[in-house]
């Protein structure tokens, strides 16, 4: 069910071809299996936000044909990518939100395993009726694995290593807060072999959807 904020929030999910995707994951991770990965996480993030926002809400910018067809088949709508690097893309997309009549936009990862709608609806909430930021830092690196801004309150992302400190300080500078939102399916993100098999020992149903998603691939896009 749709949140009474939902069509004034969009998601923006950015992604890499796959090709060029989770490039730790290259020397141990066979291809196919590797892009299979990536594919199931995005195709679970957007149905997060779906759930809880509706279609119309949430957005993947970038990719390739593969990213495009999941996830348009996820709900999503899919832009190309409008800039050469994550921050400029994101930042640029998030603009085109705000300019579109978004009250706010919110970025998640494409790799997030976890994720379910209540930690979307969590982030959502926590920026009371988008009128702060709210972001979830990443267990790993302190990290941004979630990250709220309403219009009135926007400023340019700076996603990476230790990003949460950084957006909470750029929040300072314009003298709101960033809520820390305690989400525990946004908190651990999928970047290497180790996190993979923890995920497939872990995760209820990853290893099994893993093995579909190979299957998807393989009969969609053969080599």
């Amino acid at each position: 069910m749709a949140s009474p904020t939902a069509q004034a929030l969009r998601v923006i999910v950015p992604m890499k071809p796959l090709a060029d995707a989770k490039s730790r994951l290259w020397a141990e991770v066979p291809t196919k299996r590797r892009e299979s990965v990536i594919l199931l996480m995005l195709d679970r993030v957007v149905r997060a936000a779906v759930e809880v926002l509706g279609p119309d809400a949430c957005h993947v910018v970038g990719g390739d044909a593969q990213v495009r067809v999941v996830a348009e088949a996820a709900g999503a709508a899919w832009r190309e990518d409008p800039a050469d690097s994550l921050n400029a893309s994101l930042w640029s997309a998030m603009r085109s939100a705000y300019r579109e009549g978004c009250t706010a936009t919110m970025f998640l990862p494409g790799d997030l395993p976890l994720v379910t709608a209540a930690d979307v609806r969590s982030v959502d909430r926590a920026s009371e009726a988008h009128t702060r930021p709210a972001g979830v830092a990443a267990q790993r690196d302190g990290g941004t694995n979630a990250l709220l801004l309403p219009a009135v309150a926007a400023f340019p992302p700076e996603l990476g290593l230790d990003s949460f400190a950084r957006h909470r300080a750029a929040a300072e500078r314009i003298s709101t807060t960033l809520a820390q939102v305690e989400a525990p399916g946004l908190a651990f993100d999928l970047d290497t072999e180790a996190d993979l098999a923890w995920a497939m020992d872990h995760v209820d149903g990853f290893a099994a959807n893993m093995e579909d998603w190979q299957q998807r691939l393989t009969r969609r896009f053969p080599a």
